[in-house]
């Protein structure tokens, strides 16, 4: 089935909903994804901890050979052994937390290359319409951004975090062994200083949510600017005060200066402190001196080992806050793993005909019903057109044929077989699209049209883009079929890119094709090639159309009336003129734009 990143035009636009972030979400993702890698994981964690070991060893041989002075029993070679030591543990020590955190980190990639192949599978198992109810920079971070945020949780936060914990312990222990008093000297800011941290979180945290919406919304209101930048230079003037992109920086900043009110007073005060611990170790350290019941080298280690004794803390406390950064994206990537999957029998079943049967259909988004007790059979082998002002539920009726979305009531059947009982794989090689808002994927023109039969020769790309009536254009281009496109395919004109998405149709080869307004924004010379290329495809094609202009459509076997999500006509285009109604009145409002009279449609629905 041809790629599409157009919605049915009738769909609400998705709009974003703030909930609040779960940080206990990241960690049951974390926890989960870790399985595969727990071996790897639990080697990082073991190399973190000894790496920590070996930290400790200096300050231990630091306070023997201080011991040794004061006692008057140090020799050169103590020094000498001394020195030694520390060529090899701090090495091996910086050796081993680097092993440690290589390993976290290739775990780390492991978890994300999982994370987003799950996130990927997972939405091709939902409703087609689900992307595509989706803005493109919202399944972009799904699949990218969010899943990334968690590579700092998992590459540091976890084997720098347990070796933090492991440290903290380690360094507790030590200090009560070595003296009781000073140790809780050294520790007592530790406790009060950590309780202003939590309590500055416990005010800020509410707002971490809306900071990180707020983020997004900035980040694609800008992208957006940026994207439409000449019409904001045209329009500027008029636009000014109502600018997206200007009310989100605002807000943002709004966000920040809030934040920042309920979290540095406090934070702040953390911060000076949490490592302020000697400013009561050498007081009560030289007094415990005087008195003499404290040793040199002891008040020495409590200065260097207890000074620094909340450090640890500290680091585990700025690893494990990016928890708070990813709680939001954890979030949003659980809703997403939580989506119920559309059921695929993956049955192949046998097709009496390709007819098309709508059966008492009904559709709605949301609780918008969209779609109401359509029913109408689009033969085989016949062109059946669709028709109706904007909103009418055209195109969401084209999307249903695909299983873009699950119906509310009623069935569709294809040679006599519910769509929902065919396998997902038998209805994609069975019906093709072409939409109006064509995508090409970066590469050249050869590998776009392979998308549709990888297999096929070059001798076939050419004779399907003879049909589409492309061929003469490629040819033309220096490169011809390995001309590289993409980004929107800047080098090509819209009725270019038509026709190559017609032709990349006819390689397809289904037996059902649908054209959702495949004309409605070409230029008359445009617009007579794809015609041309479209009566090419259709040849012997079960073939619905969506049509915006009523004269490309004239000439269906069929044509479907339809208004706000009803069927309240159906006939041939002689049949329906005479019959007046709806579209007697769009074809007389078509020709009367075409003889350049147009009228005021107020006026004229008034007069009726």
């Amino acid at each position: 089935m041809q790629s599409t990143t157009t919605k049915p035009s009738n769909a609400p636009a998705a709009q974003p909903e703030e909930k609040q972030a779960d940080l206990s979400i990241a960690l049951r993702i974390i926890t989960r994804q870790l399985g595969p890698h727990k071996g790897r994981m639990a080697l990082s964690l073991l190399a973190a901890m000894a790496s920590v070991g070996l930290e400790l060893v200096p300050i231990w041989m630091t306070v023997q050979l201080i011991d040794a002075l004061v006692a008057g029993t140090a020799e050169a070679s103590e020094f000498l052994r001394f020195g030694l030591a520390l060529l090899i543990v701090v090495p091996v020590g910086y050796g081993l937390f680097g092993v440690a955190t290589t390993l976290a980190h290739n775990v780390a990639f492991g978890v994300l290359y999982d994370l987003r192949k799950q996130v990927v599978n997972h939405m091709t198992a939902l409703p087609l319409g689900y992307l595509a109810s989706k803005q493109s920079g919202s399944v972009r971070k799904l699949i990218i951004d969010d899943p990334e945020g968690l590579e700092i949780p998992i590459a540091h936060a976890l084997p720098e975090g347990v070796s933090a914990v492991v440290m903290w312990i380690v360094v507790s222990v030590w200090l009560f062994v070595v003296d009781w008093r000073m140790a809780l000297v050294s520790i007592v800011l530790t406790p009060v200083s950590f309780a202003m941290m939590f309590t500055a979180m416990a005010r800020s945290t509410p707002k971490m949510t809306a900071y990180q919406y707020a983020t997004r919304r900035m980040n694609g209101a800008i992208g957006e600017f940026l994207a439409g930048i000449s019409a904001v230079k045209v329009f500027r003037g008029a636009a000014r005060s109502h600018d997206e992109a200007e009310n989100a920086i605002r807000h943002m900043a709004q966000l920040e200066v809030e934040w920042g009110r309920a979290f540095v007073p406090l934070g702040g005060t953390f911060y000076a402190l949490v490592l302020a611990n000697v400013t009561l170790i050498l007081p009560f350290g030289l007094y415990f001196y005087a008195q003499g019941t404290l040793s040199l080298s002891a008040l020495l280690f409590f200065v260097i080992l207890g000074g620094n004794y909340s450090a640890p803390l500290t680091r585990l406390f700025n690893l494990f806050h990016h928890f708070a950064h990813v709680g939001v994206a954890a979030t949003e990537l659980t809703d997403v793993l939580d989506e119920i999957p559309q059921r695929d029998t993956g049955a192949v079943l046998p097709l009496e005909n390709t007819d098309i049967v709508f059966d008492h259909v009904r559709f709605a988004y949301g609780a918008e019903e969209v779609v109401k007790e359509v029913s109408f059979t689009a033969p085989a082998g016949a062109v059946t057109a669709l028709v109706g002002p904007s909103g009418s539920g055209k195109s969401t009726i084209a999307s249903l044929i695909a299983r873009f979305f699950d119906l509310k009531a009623g069935r569709i059947t294809i040679g006599g077989q519910d769509i929902a009982e065919m396998g997902r794989e038998q209805l994609m090689q069975t019906v093709s699209f072409v939409f109006q808002d064509t995508f090409l994927f970066t590469g050249t023109i050869a590998e776009n049209l392979r998308f549709a039969r990888p297999e096929a020769s070059q001798a076939e790309l050419e004779e399907a883009c003879r049909a589409a009536h492309a061929h003469d254009f490629i040819a033309a281009l220096p490169k011809g079929y390995d001309t590289m496109i993409g980004d929107g395919a800047g080098t090509l004109s819209g009725g270019e890119r038509q026709r190559i998405a017609i032709a990349r149709a006819i390689l397809k080869d289904a037996p059902i094709i649908i054209l959702d307004e495949a004309t409605a924004f070409a230029d008359p010379d445009s617009e007579a090639e794809i015609q041309k290329a479209i009566s090419a495809m259709a040849a012997g094609k079960t073939l619905v159309v969506v049509a915006h202009r009523l004269h490309s459509v004239a000439g269906a076997d069929r044509i479907l009336v339809l208004d706000n999500g009803e069927l309240v006509g159906a006939g041939t285009h002689e049949e329906l003129l005479a019959a007046g109604g709806l579209y007697a009145r769009m074809w007389a409002d078509y020709v009367a734009v075409r003889e350049g009279s147009i009228r005021d449609a107020g006026d004229e629905e008034a007069g009726k």
